[in-house]
């Protein structure tokens, strides 16, 4: 009777045993069977500029693998889930250089700290590009150039009379300028100029005319004048040089100084109503003779010379 008690408790610990080998195996393995588990670390620090965290600074790991992250508020960041081997972390962020440009950290066996960096903000140093744009006509300076500055920054300038022009207030960068005035083309059409260390000069252009004239802005001096008045044009006949420009100044009622012989406009140019007291300027390019009369009066007639 003992011996078949024995017998069934025997057989209800088999079958307890069959029971937990089926729901937790037989091996030895901490994990289950499915290996050994990876172990992993992470990499933290902060950046500093003026003694306080500097937020918004892109931080890139590269190395054993890679990724970015941005500082915090405060200036702190965190790379997790990094395997054992050797990386490297650069900051970045517009404004500012970094001390140290980067740092190299060998992961393995602990979490890494302090990986610290100081920013300090670039401070802007501005340079000047300067040059003059020459008529090769008249071998002088031409006003009322537009120029046009583009790349790190962008602005536009005219050149003075005397056909100069500068661009200041500007950052280590390349940039082009390009100069355009209606009736001239240019050569070069644009110059490209890298700004870095010290001020550009001497970025200079040469104006060459498309048309036998056109009307400027009247300079203060160096132009030979005409008086309009009591219907005429006095003197009505002037010769110049290639490149002079005549000023006429109207003392009567509105008049224009229109090129062709009357009645008929020939294209070349026109000032448009200069009303009383009023003045309008033509500069003359190439050698020839111009005549010119007011489409308002036909009967008031001139003629310009260039030699």
């Amino acid at each position: 009777m003992k011996r078949h008690r024995r017998a069934n408790v025997l057989a209800v610990f088999c079958a307890l045993t069959s029971v937990f080998l089926i729901l937790h195996g037989c091996g030895g393995d901490d994990d289950g069977g499915g290996g050994t588990v990876a172990v992993t670390y992470s990499i933290s620090g902060q950046v500093t500029s003026t003694g306080s965290g500097l937020t918004g600074v892109t931080m890139a790991l590269s190395g054993a693998s890679s990724a970015t992250t941005t500082t915090d508020v405060n200036g702190n960041y965190t790379f997790t889930g990094l395997a054992s081997g050797s990386y490297t972390i650069t900051p970045s962020r517009t404004g500012f250089t970094f001390s140290p440009t980067s740092r190299q950290q060998n992961v393995g066996g602990a979490d890494i700290i302090d990986v610290n960096f100081t920013a300090t903000p670039a401070q802007a140093v501005n340079y000047s590009i300067s040059g003059n744009v020459v008529s090769v006509a008249t071998f002088s300076g031409v006003p009322g150039v537009t120029m046009a500055l583009s790349g790190a920054s962008s602005a536009t300038t005219t050149t003075d009379s005397s056909g100069n022009y500068t661009f200041t207030g500007l950052n280590i960068g390349s940039y082009t300028i390009t100069p355009s005035r209606t009736g001239l083309t240019f050569g070069p059409t644009s110059s490209q100029q890298n700004v870095g260390g010290a001020d550009i000069i001497d970025v200079n252009f040469t104006a060459i005319p498309t048309q036998k004239s056109f009307k400027v802005l009247c300079p203060a001096s160096g132009t030979t004048n005409v008086t309009i008045q009591d219907f005429s044009f006095t003197p009505d006949n002037v010769t110049i040089s290639s490149g002079g420009i005549v000023k006429w100044t109207n003392n009567g009622t509105t008049h224009t100084v229109t090129g062709g012989t009357s009645p008929i406009p020939n294209g070349w140019f026109n000032t448009g109503n200069i009303g009383t007291g009023a003045s309008a300027c033509i500069q003359f390019i190439d050698t020839g003779t111009y005549d010119y009369f007011c489409t308002i009066h036909p009967s008031m007639a001139g003629r310009v010379v260039v030699k």
